[in-house]
């Protein structure tokens, strides 16, 4: 997750490369998904939800984190 220049040597070489709302236009542009929120407002863990709901893992994540809550 990235949102300025420092950040696309490292986004050019993950699988994933994902910019906040208020990121650097550049960086944006080789995002394979943009965030909504703007950084510090939530853009990581909607960039957290987005990654388990492509992989279709997204319901079984939140049913084992309620489990784990409410087990101990």
């Amino acid at each position: 997750v990235g949102d300025d220049l420092v950040d696309l040597p490292v986004m050019e070489r993950v699988g994933v490369p994902i910019a906040v709302a208020n990121a650097y236009d550049p960086v944006k542009q080789i995002a394979l998904y943009t965030t909504r929120a703007a950084g510090g407002e939530g853009a990581v863990r909607e960039a957290i939800d987005w990654i388990l709901r492509q992989q279709g893992r997204y319901q079984s994540a939140l049913k084992r984190l309620k489990e784990s809550v409410y087990t101990r």
